[in-house]
């Protein structure tokens, strides 16, 4: 049966909506493919998910044109279905891309495709493909704003660290935890986050393994020399940080706010798990499984 593609790409990127061109050319012009719907993003997650789920009924991929907000949005759309997701890097981040290696926009057009089966992470009732944070995480995403994205692009990430690190302490959110606060937060599903940080060095999404990292409170200085180790793949090995790997882990208290793959969704604390064999992801067949 010839494939129904989706193109669903980020409308706020003069890029992706001119990727989303390039590709919709190029399904139209290939014999095994039947239809090729195309889908600008909203203002509107809700919106956004609804459309896609339409769209997805009668598909046979979804390819992402944009970031991993807009990878997430997709992947909660073609969790346990058949509808396999394919992305095309244009975001400022692109944690999930780097994870498969995907670092050019032409090469779904270029390569020979596989499919892999992944895993997913899940916070409450949503499903995340990076990972899920409090504290630090939400605090850099108030440090990051839209306009910061999209004059200094990945750099904005290293901008927003910098101004955290050396801004007031006073500006900081602390969350509770046991019997001390934390700075921050995290669980990751991927090995990279904030464009780039190996925060979880040996995840593998195929076979699926959570890492907890917990932030203390602590000096400036330590925090810079924490910083640099995790840079150097070094967060499993770095004493002021809090590492643990586990399938299953509940972070964050009810006075703060939950950003998962970069978006603020919901009031703390939430419950955070895996979710095997959740979704089918179109890489280079050279590569067959995950690289980086």
């Amino acid at each position: 049966m010839p494939d129904s593609i989706v193109i669903y790409f980020n409308a706020l990127s003069n890029r992706a909506r001119r990727f989303a061109r390039r590709y919709e050319a190029y399904f139209l012009s290939q014999d095994d493919v039947n239809s090729v719907v195309v889908l600008p993003s909203s203002a509107s997650r809700h919106h956004d998910l609804e459309s896609l789920r339409q769209a997805c009924k009668s598909a046979n991929e979804c390819v992402v044109i944009g970031g991993d907000g807009s990878v997430n949005i997709a992947a909660n759309v073609v969790v346990k279905t058949p509808v396999k997701l394919t992305v095309i890097p244009v975001g400022t981040g692109n944690d999930f891309a780097r994870d498969h290696g995907l670092r050019t926009w032409r090469w779904r057009m270029r390569t020979p495709i596989t499919t892999s089966i992944e895993c997913l992470g899940v916070a409450n009732t949503c499903y995340f493909v990076n990972h899920v944070g409090t504290g630090l995480s939400v605090d850099l995403m108030h440090l990051q704003p839209a306009w910061l994205k999209q004059s200094a692009g990945r750099l904005s990430y290293s901008i927003a660290l910098v101004r955290y690190l050396f801004g007031s302490f006073n500006h900081r959110t602390r969350v509770h935890h046991e019997q001390h606060w934390d700075d921050g937060q995290i669980v990751a599903l991927g090995r990279y986050i904030g464009g780039g940080i190996p925060i979880h060095p040996n995840a593998n999404r195929s076979i699926g393994l959570l890492a907890r990292i917990g932030i203390p409170q602590m000096q400036r200085w330590q925090q810079l020399k924490a910083l640099l180790r995790v840079v150097q793949n070094k967060v499993e090995q770095t004493p002021a940080l809090e590492f643990s790997t586990a399938k299953q882990f509940s972070i964050g208290d009810s006075e703060h706010p939950v950003e998962l793959d970069g978006d603020i969704h919901f009031q703390g604390p939430v419950s955070v798990s895996l979710l095997t064999e959740a979704i089918y992801v179109t890489v280079p067949a050279e590569q067959g499984t995950v690289s980086d």
